[in-house]
């Protein structure tokens, strides 16, 4: 039987990706804070979006695993 601490990192892989995708889609914010950090835009805002992303699934489930 898989582990409780491996399914959620299952979603919050899942979470980081869907995030990361959805980023991609919006070049303007991205290239703000590109011009900040000196970086690539698409990098910048993938990365915001997968820690979101994978923070928000994560807690989502952790909500559910506790239901009685």
């Amino acid at each position: 039987m898989v582990s409780r601490t491996g399914i959620l990192a299952i979603f919050g892989a899942i979470g980081f990706a869907i995030g990361f995708v959805a980023f991609l889609a919006s070049p303007t914010v991205a290239h703000a804070l590109a011009t900040i950090l000196h970086v690539d835009a698409s990098v910048v805002f993938a990365l915001i979006s997968g820690v979101a992303g994978a923070a928000i699934s994560t807690s989502v489930i952790t909500l559910w695993a506790r239901r009685p």
